[in-house]
């Protein structure tokens, strides 16, 4: 895992960018990400694989906003970022997780040359009131053993607002 030090030296290296970066939000190991100012919620009680599911889009006022048990909010990051030659890892924070908020599910492992913000899977454990531009997790860097030329290029690359899963254009769906 890479420290903060070095996590620092491979944003000036180009191999990790992140966008807004503040270099105060580096960790002694990670760089901790902020919640986008929106929430997607799926329409229906039942998800399909096979087909694409509707959402409608909740934006968090600065007064913040009261999250549910028992609904799936998506969210995503500020945070931009690109990366290569590292695997990035999204975790949650102490002080939100002491608080009942997961911000994924089982996706935490990003992919050299993923593109784009991160999609949160947010569930809370009680009612719990959140505010955009909270820090809502932390990206940790890992080096990738091995030839790094394999980039993503899967279905998330490049997105930029809050991504519903895009499952149904799986082949084997």
């Amino acid at each position: 895992m890479l420290s903060g030090d070095e996590i620092l030296k491979q944003i000036k290296k180009g191999n990790i960018k992140i966008d807004p970066f503040c270099e105060e939000d580096i960790e002694p190991n990670s760089y901790v990400v902020h919640l986008a100012n929106e929430l997607l919620v799926y329409d229906n009680d039942v998800l399909e694989c096979k087909k694409e599911n509707t959402t409608r889009k909740i934006t968090i006022p600065e007064e913040g906003y009261i999250l549910r048990p028992g609904e799936l909010y998506l969210g995503r990051t500020e945070e931009y970022t690109e990366t290569n030659g590292f695997v990035p890892m999204l975790n949650g924070r102490l002080s939100t997780a002491a608080l009942g908020i997961t911000i994924h599910i089982t996706a935490g492992f990003g992919d050299n040359g993923f593109k784009g913000t991160w999609t949160l899977e947010i569930m809370v454990v009680k009612p719990v009131k959140i505010y955009p531009g909270m820090k809502i997790g932390e990206l940790s860097y890992f080096p990738l053993v091995g030839d790094s030329s394999r980039k993503y290029k899967g279905k998330y690359l490049g997105q930029k607002d809050t991504t519903p899963s895009r499952i149904y254009t799986d082949r084997s769906i």
